[in-house]
Order: structure tokens, then C-alpha cells, then sequence
């Protein structure tokens, strides 16, 4: 009888003592994850969402699946163009961020006035 309630006082001990310990260790995996998740959120240089010239090219990638049915057509142009991919891109953006600025100043009228 005695060993049995010998055995008890351990087990309740064991079970006392292990439980906060269980909750640290549960807690501190749980706290790195939720960290790694949010860290690009809280970057001072966070390349949170990708560029427009990005978000385009993903957005042509998803609404155009690849087709197999037919003859694959290739165009070819005619003249080089007069400007670069990349400067074409950065006017596109220019001009992109000039239209929605009208429609932000209109939704939050003291924008400008901090």
C-alpha cells in the first residue's frame, strides 16, 4: 500500500512539474513560428508585395494556362522598340500610381495634411 502511494506522490509531482514545463516549451515553439510568419511584415526594407511589373506578369502566368491543342504560333517584331522592358514597365507604373492618387485623396481627404 505504501509503495502504491509512493508511486502516486511521484506520478502527481511529475505531472505538476511537467505541465508548466510542457507549456514553456509548446509556448516557445509557437512564439518562433508566429515570429518567422510576421518578420517580413515588420522590416524596414519589406518587399511585402511584389511590383506592379510583377503582379502583372503573375496575373498573365495564371489567366493564360498553357494550351497544347493546335500549332504553337510565334510572333516575331517587326522593329526593335525604341525603349526598354524595363523603362516601359517603370512608365507603366508611374502612370498606374498617378491614376489611383486622385482616388485616394478623394477616399481620405487629409491625407496631405499630417
Amino acid at each position: 500500500m505504501r509503495v502504491h502511494r509512493c508511486a502516486g506522490v511521484i506520478v502527481y509531482v511529475l505531472a505538476i512539474v511537467g505541465t508548466p514545463l510542457l507549456t514553456v516549451k509548446l509556448s516557445s515553439v509557437l512564439a518562433t513560428q508566429a515570429i518567422a510568419l510576421t518578420q517580413p511584415y515588420f522590416l524596414d526594407n519589406c518587399p511585402c508585395l511584389p511590383t506592379l511589373v510583377e503582379q502583372r506578369r503573375m496575373a498573365s502566368e495564371v489567366s493564360q494556362p498553357p494550351t497544347t491543342e493546335g500549332p504553337e504560333k510565334h510572333v516575331a517584331a517587326l522593329e526593335a522598340p525604341s525603349l526598354s522592358v524595363d523603362v516601359l514597365a517603370a512608365q507603366m507604373d508611374l502612370a498606374e500610381r498617378e491614376s489611383l492618387a486622385p482616388a485616394a485623396d478623394a477616399m481620405f481627404p487629409t491625407r496631405g495634411f499630417h
